[in-house]
C-alpha cells in the first residue's frame, strides 16, 4: 500500500511561527500525523518533536507487519502484573528499576512507546549513574527480561537490551565468615539493646537461628511454632521450594522457648509476630531487630547473610561436600561453588592434615598390607 500518512506541525499558541501554517517545520512544536492507514482514517500525535524520529515512526506504522503501539508505562504495568507470583522482594526490585528509574528517563527523553527505545537510549539511561558493577549487571538482567516480554507481545521488534554488554569483572565483594569473637559480641549485644526483656529474648532467638541454622531473614520472620518438633526445624525454603529438616542444638531450642507469645495474640502460630501481621511486616520485625543488634555489637560489616557463609565454611572444613551445603542452605550446588566455597584457614588446615597423612606413608602402608593379604 502506498504511503498515505502526512506529517505536520501542531504549533503551540506561543510559537512565533504559528502564522506560517502546518507546513513550516523549523520549530520545536509537537508533530502530528494525519491520513489513511490500512483503509482507515489515522490522526494521531507522534509523541515527538524531532522530524527524523517522526519519519521513522511513520515508516513503522506503514509497514505491513507493523508493531502494536504499546505505551511504555502500560507495558511496565502489564509486566509487573505478569510476574505478580514472584517473591515480594523481587517485585520491589522490578518496580524500582522500571517504574521509578526507567519510566522517568523515558518521559525526559519524550519516549512514549516501547518500540521507540533504542540501544543509545538505554546507554544514556545506564551511564553516569555511578552504579557498581554487580548492581549494573542486575539492572541489565531486568531490562532484558522486560524487553523480551515486550517482543513476545509484538510491542517491540527486538530486545534492545540484548545489544548492551554487561559490565566486566562484575564479581561480588568477598564475604568473610564470622569469627568466634564476633559471634560472642552479637550474643552480648542481645543482652544490652532494646527497652524490654521481650525485645532482648526475641533478638537472641533470632540470632541463634542465624548462627546454627543460617536461615534467611524471611524464614525467621515468618517462622511458625509448628515448624519445630522433636528438636528439628522443618523449612520450606523460599528460593528452591524444597523441604529441609535441620536438627537444632539445645541452646537454640531454649532461646525459642524463652520468647513469650506476641502481645495481643496469645494464640499466634508464629514465634515473633501476631497472626494478623502481613508477611512484609513479619520480615521487617526481624530485619529491624537484627540491625539493632549489629549496631550495638559494633562488628564491622555485620550482615545477616554472612551467617550463611559462616555455616557453609564450617560444613566444608569438617568434611562436608558442596551438595551437603546446598541441601542445608536450600540452594543449588552451583550457587555453593560460586559464592560459598571461599578458601579459609580452616580448609587449608584440613588439606594440610590430609597431605601429611599421605606423606607419612599411612595410605601406602595400608595398600601394601592389602596386597600381601591378597
Amino acid at each position: 500500500m502506498p504511503a498515505m500518512l502526512n506529517l505536520w506541525r501542531r504549533h503551540t499558541p506561543k510559537c512565533p511561527h504559528r502564522k506560517k501554517g502546518r507546513a513550516h517545520i523549523k520549530c520545536k512544536c509537537p508533530i502530528w500525523v494525519d491520513g489513511e492507514l490500512h483503509g482507515k482514517r489515522f490522526r494521531h500525535s507522534t509523541g515527538v518533536r524531532d522530524w527524523q524520529r517522526a519519519l521513522r515512526k511513520v515508516a513503522a506504522w506503514e509497514s505491513p507487519g507493523r508493531l502494536t503501539f504499546k505505551p511504555i508505562e502500560e507495558a511496565v504495568k502489564l509486566f509487573l502484573q505478569h510476574h505478580h507470583s514472584l517473591a515480594e522482594s523481587t517485585l520491589r526490585k522490578y518496580c524500582t528499576r522500571l517504574e521509578r528509574q526507567l519510566l522517568p528517563y523515558c518521559r525526559q527523553q519524550e519516549i512514549e512507546h516501547v518500540h521507540e527505545v533504542s540501544v543509545e537510549m538505554l546507554d544514556g539511561f545506564r551511564s553516569g549513574r555511578g552504579l557498581a558493577a554487580t548492581t549494573a549487571t542486575k539492572e541489565l538482567e531486568t531490562l532484558r527480561q522486560f524487553f523480551s516480554f515486550c517482543v513476545k507481545r509484538n510491542w517491540a521488534s527486538e530486545n534492545t537490551a540484548m545489544n548492551i554488554d554487561p559490565p566486566r569483572n562484575a564479581k561480588p565483594a568477598p564475604v568473610e565468615p564470622y569469627t568466634p569473637s564476633e559471634i560472642a559480641k552479637f550474643v552480648v549485644a542481645c543482652k544490652e539493646f532494646g527497652k524490654t526483656s521481650y525485645e532482648r529474648r526475641r533478638a537472641k532467638a533470632m540470632l541463634m537461628l542465624l548462627r546454627y541454622a543460617a536461615l534467611r531473614v524471611s524464614d525467621i520472620g515468618t517462622l511458625r511454632r509448628d515448624r519445630i518438633k522433636d528438636g528439628e526445624i522443618l523449612l520450606h525454603t523460599q528460593k528452591t521450594g524444597g523441604t529441609v529438616y535441620l536438627p537444632l542444638p539445645a541452646e537454640v531450642l531454649a532461646a525459642l522457648d524463652a520468647v513469650p507469645r506476641p502481645r495481643g495474640d496469645a494464640e499466634s502460630p508464629y514465634f515473633f509476630c501476631t497472626r494478623r501481621a502481613s508477611k512484609r511486616s513479619m520480615v521487617s520485625v526481624a530485619e529491624r531487630s537484627l540491625r539493632a543488634v549489629f549496631r550495638k555489637s559494633e562488628v564491622h560489616n555485620a550482615r545477616t547473610h554472612r551467617f550463611r557463609h559462616t555455616l557453609a565454611t564450617e560444613i566444608l572444613v569438617r568434611g562436608g561436600t558442596e551438595q551437603d551445603v546446598a541441601d542445608i542452605l536450600g540452594i543449588s550446588p552451583r550457587i555453593v561453588r560460586e559464592h560459598y566455597t571461599k578458601w579459609t584457614p580452616g580448609r587449608q588446615k584440613r588439606i594440610a592434615t590430609i597431605m601429611r597423612r599421605v606423606h607419612s606413608g599411612t595410605f601406602l602402608a595400608q595398600a601394601e598390607n592389602e596386597a600381601v593379604i591378597n
